[in-house]
This record gives structure tokens, sequence and C-alpha cells, in this order.
């Protein structure tokens, strides 16, 4: 049975603008000192939660700024970082969102549309839930828990 002890949990409140976003990097790189997680896993998850989080915003929330969204904390004994979403935006469930194909050429390459993929290569688990009025979005990451590179 895995050891689910909590060593430590944390949230961040943010309103529903992009520019809030500011806060995920300073908040992360916190945890990361206090937990010692390494720069590689620290990467990952930055890049995975600016992803969710901006597709809440504009997709969930439409840009419209007068919502919320939390992001949880918790990491175990055994080296899980959890980041748990929560919002009020309507039910979508990223974990069944079917990706484009690849570009079959550099001409075909068009902005944005690859957050879901990032998430999947970059956690180490992708976990979504429908709540009563939103969504829950597990991001998982991995690095042992006498550190290391992320599992």
């Amino acid at each position: 049975m895995p050891d689910v002890t909590q060593k430590a949990e944390a949230h961040l409140s943010l309103k529903s603008r992009l520019a809030e976003l500011t806060q995920v990097r300073p908040w992360v790189d916190r945890l990361a000192a206090e937990h010692s997680i390494p720069e590689a896993t620290v990467f990952a998850i930055n890049l995975c939660l600016e992803e969710a989080l901006s597709n809440v915003i504009r997709h969930g929330y439409k840009c419209e700024t007068h919502h919320s969204l939390t992001v949880h904390f918790s990491a175990t004994a055994n080296g899980d970082l959890i980041f748990t979403i929560e919002d009020n935006a309507p039910v979508f469930n990223a974990c069944e969102f079917t990706e484009s194909p690849a570009p079959a050429s550099p001409d075909e390459i068009k902005p944005g549309g690859q957050g879901i993929h990032l998430m999947r290569k970059f956690a180490g688990s992708l976990r979504w839930e429908p709540l009563p009025h939103g969504n829950r979005l597990t991001l998982g990451f991995n690095y042992g828990a006498q550190g290391g590179e992320p599992r």
C-alpha cells in the first residue's frame, strides 16, 4: 500500500484573468524550495499549471473576469506531488479530449491547441472529475522521496 502521509498542503486562489497567472510561478518556486523539488520537475509543474489554468480562463470562462479558480497542492512522503485545479466552468473532460493530428508540414502549424498534449507529456498523471458546478483536474508528478528526476 502506498504511503499517503501528507507532508504539506497549500492552495492558491485566482480570479479568471490571464494576468493572475503571474502568481503561479512564485507560488510553485516557494513550494519547490520548501520541498526540495528538482528543477526539471518545477519546469513540468509550471508548464502544466499554466496550460491548464489558461485553458480554464480562455475556454471554460471565455475570459469573463468575475470567476475564480483554486489550485490545491499536497505532497506525500514517497515523493508524489499533487496539484488539483477546481473551477466552476462548464464541464470539460480534458482526459477524454482528442488531439488534432500532427501537422504534415510547418505551414500547417497553428499557435495554440497543444496544452492538453503538453500536460499529458509532462505530468506523471492526469485525472478529471466533474463537480456539481464545474471541474476538478488533478495533475500528479513524482520525483521520489529523496528528490531526483520526475517519473
